[in-house]
């Protein structure tokens, strides 16, 4: 039996590794599966896929969280169901920030070049003056 190589549908070993985590996640474990980002990443399947950096804050842990994604509606999901691993000590981040890209290498420059500021005061600066 061959395997599936298409953007839509994941091999069947990718398959079991996605129902592995789902099922990790469903027992409260932290676990950030590169599968998961594969299968998502799929959404946009057209010409070309539109990348967005973002700013999450959360108000409890009274942090802010950089990130980039070709899903934003379910990469915030995953936030606040504690699927990604540095955000699952909340459940209550929201979304400040975003930025869109036309390809990955873009969008993951700028998350580095706003990390690298590692600065509260230029995130708020972005976040105000930006909109």
């Amino acid at each position: 039996m061959s395997k599936i190589h298409s953007p839509i549908f994941a091999t069947h070993g990718e398959l079991a590794q996605l129902a592995r985590a789902f099922a990790w996640h469903a027992r409260g474990q932290g676990f950030d599966s590169p599968v998961l980002h594969k299968v998502k990443a799929y959404k946009n399947v057209g010409l070309f896929m539109i990348f967005t950096v973002y700013i999450l804050y959360s108000l409890s842990l009274d942090k802010f969280y950089i990130g980039y994604t070709s899903d934003l509606e379910k990469r915030l999901f995953e936030h606040n169901h504690k699927i990604s691993d540095f955000t699952s000590k909340a459940v209550d981040w929201i979304l400040k920030h975003s930025e869109h890209y036309d390809s990955r290498e873009l969008a993951m420059k700028r998350e580095r070049e706003i990390k690298k500021k590692k600065s509260r005061k230029y995130l708020e600066w972005l976040i105000n003056n930006h909109r």
